[in-house]
């Protein structure tokens, strides 16, 4: 009875100094006789918790070997703490402590691997350093972000038996960072020093292979840099080392591809196919739904609608992601490209080829939208302001403004809120039927005036390019009452509206608005002036429009190709050659932004100086076509010596008449240097049309002596200057 007596009462104590010794441990009280007694965390070795979340347990052993345990296990929780607060200099100042200490049982190497494990994974993660700058900030130190990844692979490289966790670690981390090369090398040297159990005897048994989460890891990050040739040869390493990818695999990897800058469309279609065919994997709705969007990325809607309708044939249940994805692959918005990521747009500026040409040429895509559309309703999914938004763009697209604007009323009549990239595709197929109807009606008046250009001043409106420019207006007024804010992509359609009815007093009242909401950041861009500038050119009004232009100019913004036409072509109508010359000369000096005329500012040039009267315009017309000669633009400078026949028949009239002066003038020219040697024939192609006529008329009635013609009974198109009537003029300016 007293031997069992003392027993209990034995156990008693030990059970009161347990509960003191952990009451000790938890306020980092180490001077507690039973202080040797070491405690081990119940978390994993391979993640080390927080010291204020660890669940101790109580070693009730006293050998000398815990004592080299619960040293190497204080420093452990010295480094988890220093690394709470953020301190990784501490924290590896700390891990080289533990690394010179004494060898103790087996134990110590767990502690010592759980340490490594810890600093690894804040290095990987990133951290700060305090390093001594040029410029000091506060307290005479300058801190700053240092990418510590390179220290992390330093701490792997010095560990004695490295684990596969310090491995995938690293692995990880280099992967995040976008450093493929350094991913897949430590890879490869992983996969070497775990070899799979079997075949070769592996230095550790903790993991066989490469886990399935660091294969993707790389993967992602290969793709990301468009090694898709790495991706190829790594899902097949993996196969062979037993790891199969999944159907996360493949859709993280397809999303990469639905993000990518370049069109990744072929590589995201060899992804779906090898998931496909992959034993013990069905793709989901997400793996389809992310091939399709790459597709439509690399403007391939034909592929996208070709996938949708394979998931409708499978009997997948679609949703509203995936309609609106299938329906944003129907059309190409001109300046918004308009993207459906997480059920949000995303928008970027630019002009954009067809995705589909023969189809968008013909405007059939918008149909292909609305059946979606139709579709989703049919079978009770709901469609979402995304899905009207794309459907309201591909109408616009498709030059169908009526279908845009009966969305519009839907989505009113629903309750839904609209947006404004929605406003701005709406705004967007108004502006460019009104500009559509503007050059029909320009190509009209043309005929109409035997095909010559005439300054008309206000020209006459037509009714549906008016109703379209109200309609616009309209549009505006809504979103300035529901509270949708304008952008300058709102403002720039909506004056590219005025600028195809000629509403330019409407256009300056818009560029004043965009400059009184610069404070929104709102800022009248160069498409917004230049649209101005054609608005004020099409109602013959050269001050407003030079005005624009000169404001383009203190705003920062330099005048492209585009704004120079512009301001010509108001020039042109309203009749201002001395100032459109100007502008030639003023595009041909040395400019940053390389801006060099074209065959439109040659025609609009040419155009206002053929209509002015004097001799001085004249002579300026000449020049300014022998310049285009020397740039390039129209006829090689070289056309004489390799052919006697010169091609007129896609030129204005003017240019055309501008042109035979030149020909003959330089023909004159060549002789004088002895450069020709004979003289024949001299064709001149017009066509069938007016123009040979017209050029038969300024060879006769402008050149001296006069030139007369013939034209061929097999060539009706073609004017033939023979060859004795050639001799005579050069002749004649010897």
């Amino acid at each position: 009875m007293e031997t069992s007596s003392r027993r209990t009462r034995d156990k008693g104590m030990l059970t009161i100094f347990a509960i003191l010794s952990v009451k000790c441990m938890q306020i980092n009280a180490f001077h507690h006789p039973y202080s040797s007694w070491f405690f081990v965390s119940t978390t994993s070795p391979s993640r080390v918790a927080p010291l204020r979340q660890r669940s101790p347990q109580l070693c009730l052993s006293s050998s000398p070997g815990n004592e080299v345990i619960g040293t190497k296990k204080k420093t452990l929780y010295s480094i988890e703490s220093l690394l709470d607060d953020g301190d990784i200099d501490g924290a590896l100042l700390e891990l080289k402590r533990l690394e010179g200490g004494e060898e103790g049982p087996s134990n110590v190497g767990e502690v010592a691997a759980a340490a490594y494990h810890t600093v690894i994974e804040a290095c990987c993660a990133g951290g700060h350093v305090q390093d001594q700058g040029r410029k000091k900030g506060e307290n005479g130190i300058n801190t700053r972000k240092v990418d510590l990844i390179d220290v992390a692979e330093d701490l792997l490289q010095s560990m004695n038996n490295a684990t596969a966790h310090a491995y995938e670690t690293v692995i990880s981390g280099y992967a995040r960072r976008g450093k493929w090369s350094d991913a897949l090398q430590k890879l490869v040297l992983m996969e070497e020093e775990f070899r799979p159990i079997g075949r070769n005897k592996s230095k550790s048994d903790e993991q066989s292979v490469p886990s399935l989460n660091v294969y993707q890891a790389v993967l992602v990050a290969c793709a990301r840099a468009g090694q898709y040739d790495n991706v190829t040869s790594l899902l097949t390493k993996m196969r062979r080392r037993g790891v199969r990818p999944n159907v996360y695999t493949y859709n993280s990897l397809l999303n990469v591809c639905a993000k990518d800058k370049e069109t990744r469309w072929k590589e995201a279609l060899s992804l779906l196919s090898q998931c496909q065919r992959e034993p013990g994997i069905d793709p989901d709705l997400v793996t389809y739904t992310t091939a399709m969007r790459a597709c439509i990325r690399g403007r391939r809607s034909d592929k996208a609608i070709e996938i949708f309708r394979v998931v409708k044939d499978m009997g997948i249940e679609l949703d509203v992601y995936c309609y609106t994805t299938a329906m944003d692959g129907t059309f190409v918005f001109p300046y918004y490209l308009i993207r459906i990521e997480n059920a949000l747009f995303i928008c970027n500026f630019g002009f954009l080829r067809c995705q589909n040409n023969v189809a968008c040429a013909k405007g059939k895509m918008w149909k292909t939208a609305l059946s979606i559309l139709r579709e989703m309703k049919e079978k009770g999914i709901e469609p979402n302001e995304v899905t009207y938004g794309v459907a309201v763009a591909a109408c616009g697209n498709g030059g169908r403004w009526e279908k845009a604007l009966e969305l519009l009323d839907q989505m009113r009549e629903m309750n839904m809120k609209i947006n404004t990239i929605t406003y701005n595709a709406a705004v967007s197929a108004l502006a460019k039927a009104a500009r559509t109807e503007s050059k029909q009606q320009r190509r009209f008046d043309f005929k109409q005036k035997g095909g010559k250009y005439h300054a008309t001043g206000n020209q006459p409106q037509n009714s549906e390019v008016n109703l379209l420019w109200c309609k616009t207006l309209d549009l505006l007024d809504c979103m300035e009452s529901e509270g949708v804010l304008r952008d300058s992509f709102t403002f720039s359609s909506a004056i590219s509206t005025c600028g195809a009815a000629g509403r330019w007093e409407e256009a300056m009242h818009l560029i004043n608005t965009m400059k009184a909401d610069g404070d929104r950041g709102i800022k009248p861009n160069r498409f917004a002036y230049t649209s101005a500038i054609t608005a004020c050119g099409n109602s013959g009004e050269w001050e407003p429009a030079l005005k624009l232009f000169n404001d383009m100019k203190l705003d920062g913004l330099q005048p492209d190709l585009v704004s120079y036409n512009a301001l010509i072509g108001a020039g042109m109508t309203a009749n201002q050659p001395e100032q459109v010359f100007g502008l030639w000369d003023e595009m041909l000096q040395p400019n940053k932004e390389k801006i060099a005329p074209d065959i439109v500012t040659l025609t609009e040039v040419i155009g206002t100086l053929d209509r002015a009267t004097g001799k001085i315009n004249r002579d300026r017309a000449d020049k300014v076509f022998s310049d285009a000669v020397k740039l390039g633009i129209i006829l090689r400078q070289d056309s004489l010596d390799s052919s006697w026949e010169v091609d007129l028949s896609g030129m204005s009239f003017p240019v055309a008449r501008a042109a035979c002066r030149f020909i003959f003038c330089r023909l004159v020219e060549e002789m004088k240097k002895d450069k020709v040697q004979t003289v024949r024939d001299f064709s001149l192609i017009t066509g069938a049309s007016r123009m040979r006529e017209y050029v038969r008329e300024v060879l006769r009635d402008e050149l001296n002596p006069a030139i007369y013609c013939v034209v061929p009974k097999s060539e009706q198109g073609t004017l033939v200057v023979k060859e004795k009537v050639v001799k005579n003029y050069i002749d004649g300016h010897l």
